[in-house]
């Protein structure tokens, strides 16, 4: 199991997300994310889930984004990722960290290193290899545009090629 942690400050008054963009062999892709409601399935495809939408920063937990390695050998590729929903011009003063715990060790990102106007990172990118996921930390930052949401910046960067909609998410 592949474990992403996502928490921040509740001081902060934003949103953040966590994310995964999963690509299997068989060509299917799906965004594991908070927006849609697209929370995925640990025990089914695509093998990956997020436990919640902590929309203020108030859950102790924060969100964590989980990954099934048993099935690592249906996957072409994954990215964990982390954007700002709402509530911040970027990461800067959110005080959010991000923890991945692999079974080759556990790294923590400070999102407050982001550069000014940041407002999505590219966290991890797991990769197939023989009989493995090799993983590889990322920390690349995206500034989103009106036109140009973080996801579809995250996308075009790493050539997942999902076709994306605007979305919202329904009021608290």
């Amino acid at each position: 199991m592949l474990q992403v942690n996502l928490n921040w400050s509740v001081t902060s008054k934003a949103d953040l997300d966590l994310g995964c963009m999963v690509l299997t062999r068989d060509g299917m892709g799906i965004a594991v994310q908070p927006l849609g409601s697209q929370l995925g399935n640990l025990d089914a495809w695509p093998y990956v889930s997020l436990d919640q939408d902590d929309r203020t920063g108030e859950s102790s937990d924060g969100e964590t984004l989980r990954i099934s390695l048993e099935h690592r050998r249906q996957f072409t590729k994954l990215l964990v990722y982390v954007y700002i929903y709402e509530g911040a011009a970027d990461f800067r003063t959110l005080g959010g960290v991000v923890t991945i715990s692999a079974p080759s060790g556990t790294w923590r990102i400070h999102l407050d290193d982001s550069p000014a106007g940041a407002t999505a990172c590219a966290i991890a990118l797991l990769t197939s290899g023989r009989d493995t996921l090799d993983l590889r930390r990322e920390v690349r930052w995206f500034t989103a545009q009106p036109w140009l949401p973080n996801q579809l910046l995250i996308d075009r960067a790493y050539g997942f090629g999902f076709e994306w909609v605007p979305g919202t998410k329904p009021p608290l």
